[in-house]
């Protein structure tokens, strides 16, 4: 996804100053440089180990607030991380990479107008190789923030539906019907059901294509809020509430396991709970004898053909449903935990009393496949 790119090339323009600055700094500051280091080796995990002990001896310093607040957003905490950034802003005011940041994880949570403020704040300090890219992010904002939906809402205690006048206040409405409808029942199988608010935003086709980048085929984003193209939705006003309640299961698992979760269990679970037909699934993969590695499919979907995401979606939703049908839903709730706390896949499904790939060699013999491995396997 176009934003996700963007904010890993952030992410970095960060990190690169921090290292620059932190050169500087005294001896006793060693744990700041270890803090980097994992992060740029990419060891997550043991970056906010070191953070966060290294800011019990030093709570003002901004360096290792803007590192506590990068491992925590790399995690998938951005909630953790908003307080730590905006913690270090308050501390020095000219540290653009806390308020690049801090712009973003707004950005996806909606506050698009103060995102708007940081990134303008932090345009004049950050890296020459960071700027094009932010003032860029600034421009998309802008046009953002100039649409009608930014003026016009629905809203209950859990969702705020916005969108573009009069013509789709009905379809607002049913938003928030439909919604609140289906976190009750996905809430139930996850084993939680998530406190935090979710923005929901409905655009015209173009609107839609324009704000998320996503490939011809995506019929709804979830980016930290629920986007939806609502083209011909009154026609087809099943299929509206098919993929709100398939981005709406994205948000949920998203606040229950922010990390970790691979993307063909993420859109597999998204399907059981959309309704999706798992068994045809399964005898579509049987009929063409064929299935990928699900390594394969650890990523998203964004940047496959409409052939190939069919397929990915397929095995997607077999997968899950196979993987469901041998650990149930309270294992499923166990496995998510167990993934949000940084686990991988393969060692929370081990946890069950079959392996990985044991798991993967069972499905190809349930549709008599033969699995397409890469070349570079």
């Amino acid at each position: 996804m176009r934003a996700s790119r963007l904010f890993l090339a952030l992410v970095l323009a960060a990190l690169s100053v921090a290292t620059a600055v932190a050169q500087t700094r005294a001896q006793n500051d060693l744990l700041l440089h270890q803090g980097i280091d994992a992060l740029n080796n990419g060891d997550i995990d043991r970056a906010a180990v070191i953070f966060r002990e290294a800011l019990g001896r030093y709570p003002d310093d901004p360096q290792l607030l803007l590192g506590a607040g990068v491992a925590a957003s790399l995690q998938g905490r951005d909630e953790e991380a908003i307080p730590l950034l905006k913690r270090s802003l308050q501390i020095e005011p000219r540290l653009a990479p806390a308020a690049t940041l801090l712009g973003e994880l707004l950005y996806r949570r909606g506050d698009l107008d103060e995102a708007i403020k940081l990134y303008e704040r932090s345009l004049a300090g950050s890296p020459p190789g960071a700027a094009p890219d932010v003032r860029q992010r600034l421009q998309q904002w802008r046009a953002e923030a100039a649409l009608p939906q930014n003026h016009a809402a629905v809203k209950d205690d859990r969702f705020t539906i916005m969108f573009d006048g009069a013509a789709q206040q009905a379809l607002a409405t049913r938003a928030t019907r439909v919604l609140g409808d289906a976190f009750w029942r996905i809430g139930k199988t996850l084993g939680a059901y998530p406190s935090a608010p979710i923005n929901v935003v409905l655009y015209t086709k173009q609107q839609f294509r324009d704000i998320t980048g996503a490939p011809e085929w995506s019929g709804g984003r979830f980016d930290g809020q629920i986007r939806v193209p609502v083209a011909g939705a009154s026609q087809n006003l099943a299929e509206f509430d098919r993929v709100l309640t398939h981005e709406l299961a994205h948000a949920m698992l998203n606040q229950v396991a922010p990390s970790n979760v691979p993307a063909w269990l993420n859109e597999g679970l998204a399907m059981h709970f959309d309704g999706h037909d798992a068994a045809l699934s399964e005898r579509r993969l049987a009929s063409v004898r064929l299935l990928v590695p699900l390594s394969v499919l650890q990523a998203g979907f964004g940047r496959l053909t409409t052939a190939q995401a069919s397929f990915a979606y397929e095995q997607s939703a077999f997968a899950t449903r196979a993987l469901l049908e041998r650990i149930g839903p309270t294992g499923l709730s166990t496995l998510l935990q167990d993934l949000g706390t940084g686990q991988t896949v393969e060692g929370a499904i081990g946890q069950f009393g079959f392996s990985f790939d044991a798991f993967e060699a069972g499905l190809a013999r349930r549709v008599n496949a033969q699995v397409l491995r890469p070349p570079t396997e």
